[in-house]
């Protein structure tokens, strides 16, 4: 899924961007298009960030099977974790850096 840019609404493919800025779990992008700066809502990036960290950690404790019996729990709980990432990913809404 191409992201749009908030203020051009033009469709970007990923190996247009050719700038962008890293600020801890933060990425800005700029559009090639109108040279704006962009990036996913602080929110929603964070919970990714939780998403991905849940299945991390769940995963690890599945693999060294520390209190086996909720091993269930963990995976479940690592499946949410991935599936909240994956929509934040593939359906969340950028926004325009000012």
């Amino acid at each position: 899924m191409k992201p749009t840019c908030p203020s051009c609404q033009n469709k970007i493919n990923s190996t247009d961007i050719k700038n962008t800025n890293k600020k801890g779990i933060f990425i800005e992008k700029q559009c090639p298009s109108c040279l704006e700066w962009f990036g996913l809502n602080k929110t929603l990036e964070v919970l990714k960030t939780l998403g991905i960290s849940l299945l991390l950690i769940t995963s690890l404790l599945n693999i060294f099977s520390i209190k086996s019996e909720y091993s269930s729990i963990f995976s479940t709980v690592g499946f949410a974790g991935i599936f909240i990432a994956m929509l934040i990913t593939f359906f969340g809404k950028h926004e325009e850096i000012k």
